[in-house]
């Protein structure tokens, strides 16, 4: 008999919609999940510790021919995101060769950040990885951080200059950003195909439920959060979980700025798990 699959899933509340329903309602055994932050579930995906579930854009893109995506998941913001958020001391304009610290749990927002830098402001930061809470900034001129660090930086007002990294990429684009996408292993998904289709249609069903269900989740995620229903039922309704054409364009646009910097070696195919497939 086969193992229970392992479901990567996101430590954040950002993925509270897709995940509540299947975790505390619906009983469902079938799945061992696995938490952790982007990048933690990255590469827990990369050495093949971790069967399907969430990992970043950035991650499905530098892999993707190990990898195939889930149809119809992501998180996705057309515009502002909340929880994307560049935090600096001086004007965007401003930091070119200056230093930005990028969250260490981040793999799609630093790419996103190096392109806006690039494209938007026309400025060559440096970068560099590393934990935010807690380490002193000294000669950082700017943050980067996501998720929930972000929401607690942004409610902090700490810094004079904040950019939401979604809302950026909207004006350089137009389109839709794709931070994270749902995807299995080729390997998994050849060796256990119904079971990769069973845990897709119960992250699908998930997410319905959690979409129909908004204000009674905000209410719930308030007391955990520190924050009120409302600034969490706002935040839910900026977020997307999608992955129509126009996020697939959003997401190809991105690789592809990727490809031009010199950060990917090739433009990455948009391959879906099941008889749909985009690119191939």
């Amino acid at each position: 008999m086969m193992a229970k699959a392992r479901l990567g899933r996101i430590a954040y509340l950002n993925v509270l919609p897709i995940y509540f329903a299947m975790e505390n309602i619906f009983g469902e055994n079938g799945f061992h999940l696995v938490r952790g932050t982007p990048a933690e579930l990255n590469a827990l995906m990369r050495r093949g510790e971790m069967d399907l579930g969430s990992i970043s854009a950035l991650e499905y893109g530098r892999a993707f021919r190990d990898y195939l995506l889930l149809p119809d998941l992501s998180i996705s913001a057309t515009g502002a995101v909340g929880s994307v958020l560049l935090f600096s001391r001086v004007p965007f304009s401003r930091l070119d060769g200056r230093l930005i610290r990028v969250s260490a749990a981040s793999a799609s927002g630093a790419a996103l950040v190096k392109v806006l830098m690039a494209e938007l402001f026309e400025v060559a930061p440096r970068y560099q990885p590393g934990q935010l809470a807690g380490v002193p900034l000294g000669d950082v001129a700017a943050v980067m951080a996501i998720g929930d660090e972000a929401l607690r930086l942004s409610a902090a007002g700490t810094m004079p200059f904040e950019l939401d990294l979604g809302q950026a990429w909207q004006e350089l684009t137009g389109l839709p950003f794709v931070f994270g996408v749902w995807a299995v292993r080729r390997d998994f998904a050849a060796a256990a195909p119904e079971i990769t289709d069973s845990l897709h249609r119960l992250l699908l069903r998930s997410r319905d439920w959690g979409l129909g269900s908004l204000p009674e989740l905000s209410r719930i995620a308030a007391a955990h959060f520190g924050m009120t229903p409302a600034r969490i039922l706002a935040y839910f309704r900026q977020l997307n979980y999608s992955l129509d054409p126009e996020h697939e364009e959003g997401l190809a646009t991105f690789f592809n700025y990727l490809y031009n910097l010199g950060e990917m070696p090739e433009e990455p195919q948009l391959n879906y798990f099941g008889p749909r497939q985009v690119g191939s």
